[in-house]
């Protein structure tokens, strides 16, 4: 398993408890790019919060930093996918 896949996968389950989910999209020179769709609703209206994508790059670069401190990651938000269960049909405000 790459440092890449290693890192999607630690910070995947943490995302998963908010019904978020990450994905790698790639990886160009020393930086990893990774793909975060929300989970819940971002306003917290129903009681459920969700990490804020910038915090979740914070949290995900200090976890790279210790393990190589010559990549970077970036995060970028993804559309949800449209289910039953989703308010607006999974799109957010």
């Amino acid at each position: 398993m790459t440092i890449a896949e290693s890192l999607i996968a630690q910070f995947d389950k943490m995302v998963q408890r908010d019904g978020g989910s990450l994905e790698l999209l790639g990886t160009e020179g020393n930086v990893i790019n990774v793909g975060y769709r929300l989970g819940a609703d971002p306003t917290c209206a129903e009681g459920a919060c969700v990490l804020p994508d910038a915090e979740l790059q914070a949290l995900m670069s200090e976890t790279l930093q210790r393990r190589d401190p010559s990549l970077r990651v970036v995060v970028s938000l993804m559309e949800r996918s449209a289910g039953p269960d989703l308010p607006n049909g999974g799109k957010t405000a």
